[in-house]
This record gives C-alpha cells, sequence and structure tokens, in this order.
C-alpha cells in the first residue's frame, strides 16, 4: 500500500506574507500623498485666518482727518514726512470718554450716559513710535492736563479738550506743540477696551495694598493678584482720584494723572504680552480679540487694513518687555481760565524736548561729536555743504534766522524762503542721493532733530532744510566759533539724557509694585 505524499511543514510566519511587492511599494507614496494633503489643509486653514483677519481689519470705522490726508497728499509715502519701505511710523492714540456706546441701565450705572456726561474728551493721549528697521517701539504718554494752545482757537486749554472739537484738532495740537509727526489716528472708547480684555480672557495685576476709586469703580479690598476683567482693568487704568489703605486711613494718592500714566503703561505691556501668548497664535482667541476691535474702534482712513497687516506682521512678535515707555515732562501750576483757577501741568522745555528725541530715536546729539570715534555721522566739512532753508513752521522770519545760523556755524547757505505749507511737524532735509553724507552732517547740528528725504531733482544744486515745529535751533558747538583741539585731546561727548528723571519719579503712585517672585502674577 503506498502512502500519501506527507505535505512540506509550513514556512514559519513573515511578516511581508500575503504582501505584493507592488503593495510594498504604495505605503510610501500614500504616506506622502497625506502630508501633502495635511500641508495644503494648513495652507488653506493660514490663507483663510489671513483672509478673515484682513476682512475684520477692513470693517474697522474710519473717518477723515483732514491734517493727515493733507500731508499725505504732499508725501506720497505717507504720514507728515515721507515714509517708504520700512521708515518709521508714529501713531496717535486717543482712549475717548465718550458715552455715545451706552445702551442699557447696566452701562448707564457704569460709565453715565451721553446726557449725563456730553461731549467727548481724549481720557488719555498716547503716542506709539514703531521703527521697522531697528525693530523698536517706544510709547510716549502726554498728560491730559497739559495746559497749551487749541489748535484754531487762539486760547489756551488743557490738552484732552482739543479732542471734543473733534481728532483733526487734536492731532494739530499736538503736533503744533510737541514737533511730533504724526502718521495715523486711532481711537478707543470704553466698551472696545473691555472687550478686548475679556477676550483675551483677562489680564493678570498685582495689587501690593488695598485700593479704591469711586469714580472708575476701581475696588481693591485685598492685597494679591487678580485676573482683572474688562470691567476691572477699565477700573484701573481710568481711576485718577485713587486712595490707598495705609495704617488703618484711607489716603488719596499725589499726581493722580501722573501716576494713573504709569499704571496704565504697566497695563499696555501685560495685554500686549497675553495677547502674545493667547492671541496671535489662536484664531478662536484672535477672533475675539479682533472683534472686539473692529466694533469700537475709529481710525483715519489713509490706516489701511494691508499696513495694519504689515505692521502687525512686522511687530507681532515683539517683546513687550522692551518696550519704552516714556512720559512728557511737566511742572505743575495754577492759571487763571476764564471757570475760574485750574491746577494745570506746564509743558517743561527743554527736558521735553530731550524726552521727545529719545523717543523718536533722534539721539545723535547727545552722542560723540560728528566725526569723533564711535560717531555715525560722516566728518563732512560744513564749508562743503550748501543749505537753502524754507520755512516749514510758520514762525515769523524763521528761514532768514536758520539761514544766518547756518552762515555763521560754516554752511554754505542760498536764499530763505517758506515751504509749501507751514504746517510741517517735523523739520525735513532734502538732499540728492549722493549727498546723504552732507545730508546726516547738517542734521546733526539741528536741534529737535530733522528727516532724511532723498530727492533726486536736488542733484548738484545743494540741500534744502524745511524747518517745522519740532525744529528748536542750530546746536551752539556748530554756531559758536571753532577753536582748535590739541592734537591729543579726547573726543567731546554728551551724555545721553536720563529718560527717569526727565520723565519724572512718581512719588506717591500706588497698585503698581511689582509682584513678588513665585506670585505668578
Amino acid at each position: 500500500m503506498v502512502s500519501a505524499p506527507v505535505a512540506a511543514p509550513a514556512a514559519p510566519p513573515d511578516e511581508d506574507a500575503g504582501v505584493s511587492p507592488a503593495r510594498t511599494r504604495r505605503w510610501p507614496r500614500r504616506l506622502l500623498i497625506g502630508l501633502n494633503i495635511a500641508a495644503a489643509l494648513c495652507l488653506v486653514a493660514a490663507a483663510s485666518a489671513f483672509a478673515y483677519v484682513k476682512y475684520q481689519f477692513r470693517q474697522i470705522k474710519r473717518i477723515d482727518v483732514p491734517v493727515l490726508a493733507a500731508q499725505a497728499r504732499r508725501n506720497p509715502g505717507g504720514g507728515a514726512v515721507p515714509d517708504g519701505p520700512g521708515a518709521p511710523t508714529t501713531i496717535l492714540v486717543v482712549g475717548s470718554d465718550t458715552r455715545a456706546f451706552v445702551k442699557n441701565a447696566a452701562q448707564a450705572k457704569a460709565f453715565g450716559n451721553a446726557a449725563q456726561t456730553a461731549g467727548q474728551r481724549s481720557d488719555t493721549i498716547m503716542l506709539v513710535h514703531l521703527d521697522p528697521r531697528a525693530r523698536t517701539v517706544s510709547l510716549l504718554s502726554v498728560p491730559r492736563d497739559l495746559w497749551v494752545p487749541i489748535a484754531d482757537t487762539g486760547y489756551k486749554q488743557r490738552i484732552n479738550t482739543a479732542f471734543d472739537a473733534g481728532p483733526d484738532v487734536l492731532v494739530r495740537t499736538v503736533q503744533d506743540n510737541l514737533g511730533i509727526a504724526i502718521n495715523h489716528y486711532v481711537e478707543v472708547d470704553f466698551q472696545s477696551f473691555q472687550e478686548v480684555v475679556n477676550a483675551l480672557g483677562g489680564v493678570k495685576f498685582w495689587y501690593p495694598e488695598p485700593v479704591r476709586d469711586s469714580y472708575s469703580g476701581l475696588n481693591i479690598t485685598t492685597p494679591g493678584c487678580y485676573t482683572l476683567s474688562g470691567d476691572m482693568a477699565l477700573g484701573l487704568v481710568r481711576a485718577r482720584h485713587l486712595q490707598y489703605y495705609d495704617k488703618g486711613y484711607w489716603k488719596f494718592e499725589s499726581e493722580s494723572d501722573l501716576a494713573r500714566i504709569r499704571r496704565q503703561q504697566s497695563f499696555v505691556k501685560k495685554v500686549v504680552s497675553k495677547a502674545q501668548d493667547q492671541g496671535f497664535g489662536h484664531l478662536t482667541t484672535l477672533n475675539g480679540v479682533i472683534g472686539g476691535v473692529v466694533n469700537n474702534i475709529t481710525v483715519d482712513k489713509g490706516f489701511t487694513a494691508a499696513e495694519m497687516l504689515r505692521l502687525l506682521k512686522r511687530f507681532g512678535d515683539f517683546d513687550p518687555n522692551k518696550l519704552a515707555t516714556m512720559t512728557l515732562p511737566t511742572t505743575a501750576a495754577v492759571v487763571h481760565a476764564a471757570d475760574g483757577d485750574a491746577d494745570v501741568l506746564l509743558p517743561a522745555k527743554d527736558p521735553d524736548q530731550q524726552v521727545i528725541d529719545v523717543f523718536l530715536g533722534v539721539q545723535h546729539q547727545y552722542g560723540p561729536a560728528p566725526g569723533a570715534p564711535g560717531s555715525t555721522v560722516p566728518p563732512v566739512a560744513p564749508a562743503s555743504v550748501r543749505v537753502r532753508v524754507l520755512n516749514g513752521s510758520g514762525r515769523a522770519m524763521e528761514a532768514t534766522t536758520v539761514t544766518e545760523d547756518l552762515r555763521k556755524a560754516g554752511f554754505q547757505t542760498g536764499p530763505p524762503g517758506d515751504a509749501d505749507t507751514s504746517r510741517y511737524a517735523t523739520t525735513v532735509i532734502r538732499y540728492a542721493p549722493g549727498d546723504l553724507a552732507k545730508a546726516q552732517k547738517l542734521q546733526s547740528v539741528v536741534i529737535g532733530g530733522a528727516q532724511l528725504q532723498p530727492d533726486p531733482t536736488l542733484a548738484g544744486s545743494g540741500l534744502v532744510l524745511v524747518t517745522g515745529t519740532s525744529y528748536g535751533g542750530i546746536t551752539s558747538a556748530a554756531v559758536a566759533p571753532a577753536t582748535p583741539a590739541p592734537a591729543t585731546a579726547p573726543p567731546v561727548t554728551a551724555p545721553a539724557p536720563d529718560l527717569a528723571q526727565l520723565a519724572r519719579a512718581f512719588p506717591g503712585d500706588h497698585g503698581f509694585d511689582p509682584p513678588p517672585a513665585g506670585s505668578g502674577c
């Protein structure tokens, strides 16, 4: 009997068993396709987010600010001076105390209604200077009680009252009195401020002692770290009648407006930091932030959505700890006004200009002397520089006076004249592209700083200096007769201004001390 053949033993299991070579080759391709689809979806999401943000920015209310529109027409680059690619931008940010948004009893209780608080005043005035090339941001606060001439009125009043006549009057008042060229205008009301803070999930703030303000609604009964909601944050930044609890008594804070400015500047840094941590990188939160802004913010018509996005892209990751904050130096005074004596703040002229120069990044007159080691000003002889001066400030005989000062300083001078307008806020130096070194030399002797503007039409004809309201004269060292220095003499330098001293200390401001380490605040 022949037995049936025995089947060969089964082969050991193999992980590739039953998988054809074609299928083995197919999975890397599927993975690649999957990755491409995921990347495409990310790009679509990013593009959608960008398109959404751009759409939202287009919904922002825009108004005509004639002085800014006129400046933009005169200099197509934008602002009071040309502002080509990467040039600095200065934005006037105003916190409006208008009650026009009040719609219900709860809002009326918190803020009052339009009938109780008629009109509008600039509750807060800040100037923000952004320099894309240097990647720097500086913030200058202007006290609302600053006593200055109000544009087109012929009288003096607190600067915050200029806003009641409209943004145009406020912009011109700031430019005329501070000599700072403004490129854009932004107005924020109480409701917008609250909604932005709420969209960020609140902002932490440290209170080292109990504080209160019955006018703004601030009421902190126990020291500690608080996550401020929109209404609590508004109570903090608006507090001008703050009381603090000390040794069993409630005491009023001194220098109320100046102390409030310091708290506002601190809070701005915290908002920027929180927005970076939770807002800019998260579409849901970003949606809330933008939603809180677009419905209650007003900007000038020239501040386009495209420019906003460019600035956001450039400064979206800016470190708020590097934000340079300063306050315009002032002196307290009592003035006699039509409605009685008033406690006001007067400009401190010389310290003001130094702080403004630092705010704008115009620091050359505080550094090494022109041509000295470390100086960015080329060693150009004044006698090789020909300048024609045009009066752009409207001040009587200014072009003639400046021409004479430059002649005494050794510059060649042409006939003085008038500029195309008397509304220049910042002094401008126009130069042919090949004359940059000469323009820098002239810039180094102008007090108050000057913006450099290339002008190809000036080739071979020298420089043009257009004075603005920022013009403060020609440096005394330039005008004084030159005295030869010993060959071994060290270069003459001037110390940089002490901002802490110029912007004043803030004795008596409370509710501001930095939180202790480990507080998580």
